[in-house]
């Protein structure tokens, strides 16, 4: 069959169905169209997106398993705080490290902090010291190293003369303790 009478039969098929048949003819291309290039892809699409959704639910489902290792990590930590009646104890630490290091400690201040309900207390200690800058490193270290619970939350320097090699530091601690 050639092109010629292809194009003469569907003429001649048009004429005897009319209109109608020609946009159902027109309607099925399509369709047959969409379904090999739309459908297909919307497919794939489908299968990833079951994909995601089967490992989010996965992922879910073992979140609380993390949440609970959190919560054990948050107890462990807890439970390694001194209680609150050691704080004395710390305070000695942290000016028998400054007598070994030679460091001068004037009066601070001590300030115990309670946040809400939680489980923890913070006891603030802010100290003037005075003595060399080696010495006072090597003193924070020491307390730092002694003290597991304490936080060095601001230190402040100031001296007095160029030449000198004594210095006066504004030191904050934080102890953190744990209500009994």
């Amino acid at each position: 069959m050639t092109l010629r009478n292809i194009v003469a039969h569907l003429r001649f098929q048009l004429e005897r169905h009319g209109w109608p048949a020609a946009v159902g003819l027109a309607l099925i291309a399509s369709a047959m169209g969409l379904q090999f290039f739309g459908v297909e892809e919307a497919r794939a699409h489908a299968t990833g997106l079951r994909a995601e959704a089967a490992a989010l639910r996965q992922r879910q489902a073992q979140q609380p398993n993390q949440e609970e290792a959190a919560i054990k990590r948050l107890a462990a930590i807890y439970a390694s705080l001194p209680v609150s009646n050691g704080a004395l104890e710390a305070v000695e630490i942290v000016h028998r490290a400054a007598e070994a290091n030679g460091v001068k400690l004037a009066n601070g201040e001590y300030r115990l902090v309670r946040e809400g309900s939680a489980q923890l207390l913070r006891y603030q200690i802010t100290l003037p010291a005075r003595s060399s800058y080696p010495h006072l490193r090597a003193w924070l270290a020491d307390v730092m190293n002694a003290v597991p619970a304490a936080a060095l939350d601001d230190i402040s320097f100031r001296r007095d003369d160029v030449g000198s090699d004594s210095v006066e530091a504004r030191v904050r601690l934080t102890l953190f303790l744990r209500v009994p």
